[in-house]
């Protein structure tokens, strides 16, 4: 007999109004694995699913209970308790997107040793890349904690230092990023400073300027009340904040200096979002979405040498990270709604990793 399965659904407009939710057990249909969700991280990116939850479409991945509920993705570790499908066992580990909830019940295709893709109706239309899951060897706790953590940031970072790379016709010498204490804004330039030829500059908080600045990823820091004070330099601006009071300061103080301004994530999701992009002086944001650039380097390199390269480049930066993020890990669905309440309160410092484990 299963045990009470449950999921947390939140408002979609209201993202601190929380329910846990009880999931009816069901038999699996032939062709149908049960997944138990066992670790996942939170971080600001989960927070950006929601903001953008209808426009991108990162509610619909797992639908919710009623149409003002969500399900926000998480992406952590699951194990195999019911299954049948044929060459995927019970008891095997997997790496890939999940609800917070105790169980997910999936429609694997495309099965092999490696991993396979959920076949399920409703994740069709969206991007192949939040729809696979990696078959992994389970490994030690701090270990799996900064894959949770940072391997899906990491991406964005990896495939924006390429994108940025590739479009050097901007003629941009100097690279802006805003939240530069996020994950995803240390990867791209981590990989942005291990390539070189560009000056990098954190754009932060005063509370996290020695964090960005003791990370090592950055030439120059400055908060963002100094924003007047960035310099008059061609630049690409990257915003993993999302929020529009700060894009307009650097908008009106670079103008024809800013190259090209890219929004990433939405960090700062409580922000007043009344700016109107096209109203801006310089190039008009345009949104990065990671899974375009993916299957666009796919089809270049080569899906295994895509791997290799993105891996080697990961390594390197989870090692890295041990000097800066600490991998702190909790227990349970009340663990769960606190840290996200945490998250949207801007109480997580960024040498926090929040991981969440639930019960197996």
């Amino acid at each position: 007999m299963r045990a009470k399965q449950f999921v947390l659904e939140m408002g979609r407009q209201s993202f601190r109004d929380m329910v846990l939710t009880d999931v009816p057990a069901s038999e699996l249909a032939e062709g149908e694995a049960l997944v138990a969700v066992r670790k996942f991280s939170l971080t600001a990116n989960n927070v950006t699913y929601a903001m953008f939850g209808d426009g991108m479409k990162y509610w619909n991945f797992f639908p919710a209970s009623q149409p003002d509920l969500g399900r926000v993705p998480v992406w952590g570790y699951g194990e195999i308790v019911e299954s049948r499908v044929e060459g995927l066992a019970v008891g095997t580990r997997i790496y890939g997107y999940f609800p917070i909830a105790s169980t997910l019940k999936v429609e694997p295709i495309k099965v092999s040793p490696h991993g396979f893709r959920d076949g399920a109706a409703h994740r069709q239309e969206m991007a192949a890349a939040y729809n696979h899951y990696s078959i992994v060897h389970p490994q030690d706790g701090e270990t799996e904690g900064r894959v949770a953590l940072l391997k899906p940031l990491f991406m964005t970072g990896f495939l924006l230092e390429d994108w940025i790379h590739d479009e050097r016709a901007w003629t941009a010498g100097t690279v802006i990023s805003s939240s530069a204490s996020s994950k995803t804004a240390l990867s791209m330039n981590a990989c942005l400073k291990r390539r070189g030829g560009l000056t990098l500059i954190g754009l932060t908080s005063a509370r996290s300027a020695p964090f960005v600045a003791a990370s090592g990823y950055y030439d120059q820091v400055v908060t963002y009340d100094q924003v007047d004070q960035l310099p008059l330099e061609a630049s690409v601006y990257v915003d993993f904040a999302g929020d529009p009071k700060v894009t307009a300061g650097v908008h009106q103080r670079l103008r024809d200096a800013l190259k090209q301004s890219v929004i990433v994530g939405g960090a700062h999701w409580d922000a007043e979002r009344q700016a109107t992009p096209a109203s801006l002086p310089g190039p008009r944001p345009q949104f990065f979405f990671a899974p375009t650039h993916m299957a666009r380097l796919n089809a270049a390199w080569g899906a295994a040498e895509f791997t290799r390269a993105l891996d080697a480049a990961f390594d390197r930066f989870a090692h890295e990270s041990k000097a800066w993020l600490d991998v702190v890990d909790a227990e349970g669905f009340e663990a769960a709604q606190q840290a996200w309440t945490r998250l949207l309160d801007n109480q997580v410092s960024a040498r926090e990793g929040l991981i969440i484990n639930l019960p197996g």
